[in-house]
C-alpha cells in the first residue's frame, strides 16, 4: 500500500513538472457586439491596429467585427475573431469605393439596429451590419441576414431609412430632394407613383450620363452610361414638388381618372422646360409653375 501511494505521489509530481501535461488555457470569453458600446469600441481598436482613420468597409456580427482600410491603394482587413485581433484575408475588390470615418456612423447600439431590422424584414437569422459605399459614393449602413431576406438600410444616425410613398406629397418631396441634392443643370428628371424619383445629369467625364434613382425602400442608386448628347439642360432647383403634387392630386378623382390611378411626370428642357404628366389615362403638359401648355 505504501509503495502504491509513493508511485502515485511521484506520478503526480512528474505530471506537475511536465509542461505538456498542464491544463489547456480556457478559451477567451465571447464578446457580444450587440451590447451597447461593444461594437463601436472594437471598431475603434481595429482602426487603431490598422493604423488608419478611414475605412472602405465595416462589418459587424454578434460575435465578430472586421474593418477594411486602404494600404498603399489596396484593401487590407483587420478582424476580431475567436478572441483575437489580427489581419485576415478578405476577398474585397477595391473599385474606387468611397472611404469614410467610422466614427461618423452611430453604431453605439448594434443590438437595437438588429431588432429594428428584424421588425422590418421579419428575420433575425445570422444578422450582419455593414457600412460601405452603397452606390455612387453614398455610404450607407445596412443589415442583412443569412439566408438572405430583405436588406434594411439605416442612416448615419442609426435611424431607419424612410420608406417613401410616392402617392403622398411627402414622398414626392423627399424623393426629389434625395436624387437632386445640390444638382443644378440636369437633362431630365421625373417621379412615378410606382417607380419613385429619378434624375439624369452630365457626368464629370465627357460623354457620360449619370442617372440617380430613389425607389420606395432603397437609397438612391447611381448608374453611368456612355452617351454622347447635345441635349440642353435646365435647373433642377426650379422644379417644385408641391406643384407636381397639386397637379396630380387635382387630376385624380376627376372624370375618367380614378382617385388611386397610377401617375408619372417627366420634366424635360425647353425652352421653356416642360412637365409632361400621365395620370391614369389622362395626359397633359405644363410649365414648371403649373401653367397648362397646349399642343405639347
Amino acid at each position: 500500500m505504501r509503495k502504491t501511494l509513493a508511485w502515485l505521489i511521484a506520478a503526480l509530481l512528474l505530471a506537475a513538472c511536465d509542461p505538456t501535461s498542464q491544463p489547456s488555457p480556457s478559451p477567451a470569453p465571447e464578446v457580444d457586439f450587440t451590447k451597447p458600446g461593444a461594437a463601436s469600441a472594437m471598431v475603434a481598436r481595429l482602426m487603431e491596429q490598422a493604423g488608419a482613420d478611414r475605412a472602405v468597409m465595416v462589418a459587424i456580427r454578434a460575435r465578430d467585427v472586421q474593418v477594411s482600410v486602404l494600404d498603399d491603394g489596396q484593401p487590407a482587413t483587420w478582424a476580431y475573431r475567436d478572441g483575437k485581433i489580427a489581419q485576415v484575408k478578405q476577398d474585397l475588390a477595391y473599385v474606387d469605393q468611397a472611404s469614410f470615418d467610422p466614427a461618423d456612423f452611430d453604431i453605439s447600439d448594434v443590438g437595437a439596429m438588429f431588432r429594428a431590422a428584424a421588425g422590418v424584414c421579419g428575420s433575425s437569422v445570422e444578422q450582419m451590419l455593414q457600412i460601405v459605399d452603397y452606390s455612387g459614393g453614398r455610404v450607407m449602413m445596412s443589415v442583412t441576414t443569412n439566408p438572405e431576406s430583405r436588406t434594411v438600410f439605416f442612416n448615419a444616425d442609426s435611424s431607419l431609412l424612410e420608406t417613401l410613398d410616392f402617392n403622398t406629397p411627402r414622398g414626392v418631396q423627399q424623393g426629389l430632394r434625395e436624387v437632386v441634392g445640390l444638382l443644378t443643370d440636369v437633362y431630365a428628371l421625373g417621379v412615378s407613383s410606382t417607380q419613385g424619383a429619378w434624375v439624369e445629369f452630365p457626368g464629370t467625364q465627357q460623354g457620360v450620363v449619370v442617372r440617380r434613382q430613389r425607389s420606395a425602400r432603397v437609397p438612391p442608386i447611381t448608374t453611368n452610361r456612355a452617351e454622347q448628347t447635345d441635349s440642353p439642360t435646365f435647373s433642377a432647383q426650379a422644379v417644385d414638388a408641391a406643384v407636381i403634387w397639386t397637379l396630380v392630386d387635382s387630376e385624380r378623382g376627376s372624370a375618367d381618372v380614378p382617385a388611386d390611378a397610377d401617375w408619372e411626370v417627366r420634366v424635360e428642357p425647353g425652352p421653356p422646360a416642360v412637365m409632361r404628366f400621365t395620370v391614369g389615362q389622362a395626359r397633359f403638359a405644363t410649365t414648371l409653375d403649373g401653367q397648362p401648355l397646349a399642343n405639347q
